[in-house]
């Protein structure tokens, strides 16, 4: 049974990092193009090169933004296909991680740093792992809910909604 959803990234909130790439490299093909059109307009400067050297770049970060754009869809639709359909489990969280490595949307000089949580479940006399999407605020409860494909359990998604965080205990 495949159902069909619509699903849009969250700038405010990327789920991982192929969402954040995309996100950056959008923005990067923007920027190029806007100069681009900005160069026939007014007279820029430039130290070596043309201005329509500005477009083509933006038209080669476009190109490299469509395929990440491409998967991170199949990803989040995947994501929204268990979220409504998958077969919900109690799993218990078995570690939480702080990505410090990825920042994202600073407020102020407060960095952002991404979360997961690794939860573990029983579906069927089997253990089964899965890793949560990236989370904006720090985890801190033990359970979680999961959907799970019943035709393939290892295919699951945390839900985020069912974990408790820090700031709301």
């Amino acid at each position: 049974m495949y159902l069909y959803t619509h699903y849009f990234m969250d700038l405010r909130r990327p789920a991982s990092r192929l969402e954040i790439v995309t996100i950056v490299l959008s923005a990067l093909a923007v920027f190029f193009a806007l100069l681009f059109g900005l160069g026939y307009v007014i007279a820029i400067p430039m130290r070596s090169g043309e201005p329509w050297m500005l477009g083509v770049t933006g038209l080669l970060l476009l190109f490299a933004a469509m395929p990440c754009l491409w998967i991170a869809q199949l990803q989040g639709r995947r994501r929204e296909w268990l979220r409504r359909g998958g077969f919900p489990v109690q799993g218990r969280v078995v570690n939480s991680t702080c990505h410090v490595t990825v920042s994202y949307g600073s407020v102020g000089t407060r960095k952002r740093h991404p979360w997961t949580v690794l939860c573990e479940y029983r579906y069927e006399g089997q253990t089964y792992t899965v890793r949560s999407t990236y989370l904006w605020e720090e985890p801190a409860g033990s359970t979680a809910r999961i959907f799970l494909d019943q035709d393939r359990p290892g295919q699951a998604w945390v839900d985020p909604g069912s974990l408790q965080y820090r700031g709301s205990m």
